[in-house]
């Protein structure tokens, strides 16, 4: 089936290219409308009334681009196979989409738009070319997927701080920073042969910690990147963990350096933002 699509669009451009021309196309709208509509952060997205419908358009795009990817890019599972792998193409796309949606429903200004419709093609189509490696089967040290991982947790970075700048509560935002970190971290281990429930427990648990964080952050001063950074840090370090651990390659050496890049890390974030 994904062989059919790939011959059909081929004659024109190929599918990453078309899924990056319309992620920005996506939020060079989404932005020129930001830039009538004016969303405030005092506004929690969906909810308030002054918001709600940017948020929900931009929604629909998020799923629109995600559902689209998996059509291209996930492929059926034929015959047996000991690890099948799980259709989490669409997710990284998505949720590009997503932080680009947040950043010019944040910082409606002409720069802001162009470089966010910008970032979301060259995001959409670096996630989308990585899926090649992924689906080839070869799970060495392939340095494309290390790639793949950073890409990632950027967009868990950029998605969490953009979040936490709304004035929202508390019942808004760790539920929505679950979800969204839940999916990262989903998709995050693509190409590691490992059994699908493991990958998904890694990412609930994972998610589940992220919005922990989320509640104590809520009482320091300087919330939203910086707060996101910390969040960010924390998945970073799981993230890395998780990895090795599914790639059996987790020692004591191994975890006593991912903790201490993860604290390095915090001890950077926390220097930095006073």
């Amino acid at each position: 089936m994904r062989d059919v699509r790939r011959a059909g669009t081929a004659a024109s451009l190929p599918p990453a290219v078309l899924m990056a021309v319309a992620a920005g196309l996506v939020t060079l709208a989404l932005g020129i409308y930001a830039r009538h509509a004016k969303p405030s952060i005092l506004d929690t997205p969906l909810i308030g009334h002054g918001t709600r419908s940017f948020y929900l358009i931009a929604l629909v795009a998020v799923v629109g681009i995600g559902w689209q990817a998996h059509r291209f890019f996930d492929r059926p599972i034929r015959g047996y196979t000991p690890y099948p792998p799980l259709a989490t193409a669409g997710i990284l796309p998505a949720m590009i989409v997503l932080a680009s949606a947040l950043l010019v429903g944040r910082y409606h200004t002409a720069p802001i738009v162009v470089m966010a419709a910008v970032l979301a093609a060259t995001g959409a189509y670096a996630a989308l070319s990585i899926r090649d490696v992924i689906d080839s089967g070869d799970t060495g040290d392939q340095p494309v997927l290390l790639i793949h991982v950073g890409l990632s947790l950027v967009v868990v970075f950029v998605n969490v701080a953009l979040l936490l700048q709304f004035q929202a509560r508390l019942l808004f935002l760790a539920p929505t920073i679950f979800v969204v970190t839940a999916l990262l971290l989903l998709q995050v281990h693509d190409g590691v042969p490992t059994y699908p429930v493991r990958r998904q427990a890694y990412a609930l648990v994972g998610a589940l910690i992220a919005a922990e964080v989320v509640w104590p952050l809520t009482y320091w001063p300087p919330l939203g990147w910086w707060s996101g950074a910390v969040v960010a840090s924390v998945v970073t370090g799981y993230a890395l963990v998780t990895r090795a651990n599914l790639m059996r390659r987790l020692t004591g050496v191994a975890a006593a350096q991912y903790a201490g890049l993860t604290a390095a890390l915090l001890v950077f974030v926390v220097v930095m933002s006073r």
